[in-house]
């Protein structure tokens, strides 16, 4: 099991949001980061439905649904082999 598949990841994380209504105040600022050490990457990304890119303060948006999902991995360094410890 000393081998790791492109796709797999360390940690996820996915959460979803639903509202029947929802008006921004305010314009969000949004952002998210992934670190880790020695190294890592990662990557984020949303699902959106009845709310455009960017958001217009005062509107009503109905019906919406936003899922996030966020992953990110750690490599190990060339010095550094891969944890075998499910191995015996």
């Amino acid at each position: 099991m000393g081998t790791r598949k492109e796709t797999e990841y360390d940690v996820e994380i996915s959460a979803s949001v639903t509202a029947d209504e929802l008006i921004f105040h305010e314009a969000p600022e949004v952002g998210s980061q992934h670190r880790g050490s020695p190294e890592s990457e990662g990557t984020s990304g949303s699902d959106r439905s009845g709310l455009p890119k960017p958001v217009e303060t005062g509107t009503v948006y109905e019906d919406v649904r936003v899922d996030y999902r966020l992953a990110s991995r750690v490599r190990p360094t060339e010095d550094e082999p891969e944890d075998d410890s499910d191995e015996e």
